[in-house]
């Protein structure tokens, strides 16, 4: 047999698959398997593996057919790191010209990584940290006194996570929680504590990382649960030394901020009720600057969604009543910007409803007597003369803004439509301005109310408006037009809890309702948010089908919303 007829070896292939490939074993490429595969029971791989010149050079291997293989390869010298170097080809930056890019950097960035990092500091440790970032202010009894400091904390010692867990509350909530930008107590006040609390700063972290899952970011769902068991571990021991601090009430109220936003929990009232009660605990010093301002902070958040949250229900005899107060030196008439009206009409806000309850109890069990009538009837008549004339003023740093001032006059135009449903229609005795009134700004920035007067809307001075749906109907179009001019905000959860369970009848009304909660509910997605609706909702069907349930006032669930 000749050369040429010996049958020759197949030439070496680039197919197959790469199990037979490691082997230095021809592979027969049947499919799925080869059927060395398929006999050995291994994975059988094709495809295109890529290998990176650097990763060659490194693990001492060639790089594809670099003509390098030799019969001397033993003399082949594996290619040293300096030779690595000058195969670097710096990246050109001229693409990146007048692009913005901020590095945000703070010595520990370059001090000895394998130190423990701080986790708890006391408030002369906090202090330093304070001077480290170039933030001028100490801080004193656990009151930070300074400049408002928002974006310092986030450059403080704290793993990836917190980090940006506290810059999201800085940047994301806080600023969605006050009306006004040159005054927020959560940025000004509540944040710098956490810079040496760590308990409020573990509910800040449990926040932020709650309000993201809220919002779809299924990353920080187990930290939202970590960081809150952390406060209230936390809590929980220095309550049981008996030693409250403004740290320790910061973080209930915090807490509270936490429950009602995950859904409006019954233990929201428990840490209301608790941070009530250690504001009492605190020490009794003269209260001058910041220790002034977050006592009042603390004082309003609770107090006014006690109050708020009472108008909710139709009965609130179940839950447990307090006889907290505003501060003695707190100014009546001047406009919260966290809760969009002053301390003097919510004031009037808890007596309606505290007159509502004990008028509801009664008609439950019977019918009213004569007297009864007469002294229901006068409260009532007395407490709208007084939503007629209540002033709200703007605070003086911020005297500018109308639309504050247009929120504060929904909210006064909504307690007067509470106040109709609740106790009913004025007696015929009282002289009551007509509830279509319009915003005019006076020389000192208060909100005024005056009737409108068109040509087509004559108003008689001193008349009574004796048609109960006529009246109702006013309110809700003055409320509604007030609403349709100002941003989706939680603020007007309120009013618009208000006018859905008065029994609308407009199917106009009704959408613009359940839009604008539909709308404040994608902006923050709050738990008191969704209740509302609900709520809302449900009276919208139950009156629609003239269920019994459409005649009772409000969330008929245990608990209450808060309506703050």
């Amino acid at each position: 047999m000749t050369r040429r007829e010996r049958k020759q070896p197949e030439s070496r292939r680039r197919t197959g698959c790469w199990t037979c490939k490691e082997k230095h074993v021809q592979c027969t490429e049947e499919l799925p398997r080869c059927s060395r595969c398929e006999r050995l029971d291994l994975d059988c791989v094709r495809g295109i593996k890529l290998l990176w010149k650097e990763d060659a050079a490194q693990r001492g291997i060639h790089f594809g057919r670099e003509g390098t293989w030799s019969k001397r390869s033993s003399k082949i010298k594996k290619p040293s790191e300096a030779d690595l170097d000058r195969e670097f080809h710096a990246v050109p930056t001229g693409q990146y010209m007048h692009r913005w890019l901020f590095l945000n950097s703070t010595y520990w960035d370059f001090g000895n990584e394998e130190a423990e990092r701080p986790r708890h500091v006391d408030a002369d440790g906090a202090n330093n940290v304070l001077m480290s970032l170039g933030v001028s202010g100490i801080i004193n009894n656990g009151i930070y006194t300074g400049p408002p400091l928002q974006r310092a904390i986030v450059h403080t010692p704290y793993p990836s996570t917190e980090s940006y867990l506290l810059e999201y509350f800085i940047d994301k909530i806080g600023p969605n929680c006050s009306l006004s930008p040159f005054y927020n107590p959560y940025l000004k006040l509540v944040t710098p504590i956490a810079s040496w609390h760590e308990p409020l700063r573990n509910t800040l972290l449990a926040i932020a990382a709650n309000q993201r899952r809220l919002l779809g970011d299924r990353r920080y769902v187990n930290e939202a649960v970590m960081y809150k068991q952390r406060a209230l571990t936390g809590l929980q021991t220095e309550i049981n030394e008996k030693k409250p601090s403004f740290g320790t009430v910061a973080t209930v109220l915090m807490l509270c901020f936490h429950d009602i936003a995950d859904g409006c929990t019954p233990s929201w009232i428990t840490h209301l009720r608790g941070g009530l009660q250690l504001i009492d605990l605190l020490p009794q010093s003269q209260s001058v600057g910041e220790i002034k301002q977050i006592k009042q902070f603390f004082v309003m958040y609770f107090v006014a969604h006690e109050i708020m949250a009472r108008t909710a229900v139709e009965d609130t005899s179940s839950e447990e009543s307090g006889s907290f107060d505003w501060l003695d030196d707190d100014n009546l008439e001047e406009i919260d910007v966290l809760m969009g009206c002053s301390r003097g009409l919510m004031t009037l806000i808890r007596q309606i409803a505290e007159l509502s309850v004990k008028k509801s109890k009664i008609t439950k069990n019977r019918p009213l007597t004569p007297d009864e009538t007469t002294h229901f009837s006068t409260c009532r008549d007395k407490l709208e003369a007084s939503l007629q004339v209540v002033r709200q003023v703007l605070p003086s740093y911020a005297s500018q803004q109308e639309e504050l001032l247009r929120i504060a006059e929904t909210k006064r135009l909504s307690a007067m439509l509470y106040l109709r449903e609740r106790l009913g229609n004025p007696s015929t005795a009282s002289t009551i301005l007509h509830p279509l009134l319009t915003i005019s700004l006076s020389p000192r920035t208060s909100c005024s109310a005056h009737p409108a007067t068109t040509p087509h809307n004559p108003i008689i001075s001193g008349a009574i408006e004796t048609s109960s749906s006529a009246c109702k109907s006013r309110l809700i179009s003055a409320i509604i037009s007030l609403i349709d001019t100002l941003p989706d905000t939680p603020t007007l959860l309120w009013p618009l809890f208000i006018v859905g369970n008065v029994g609308l009848d407009d199917e106009v009304h009704r959408r613009f309702v359940l839009e604008r909660l539909q709308s404040i509910q994608k902006v923050r997605n709050l738990g008191s948010v969704r209740r509302a609706r609900e709520v809302v909702e449900s009276a919208y069907r139950a009156r629609d089908l003239d269920h019994p349930r459409g005649k009772i006032w409000g969330d008929q669930r245990s608990g209450m919303i808060s309506l703050a």
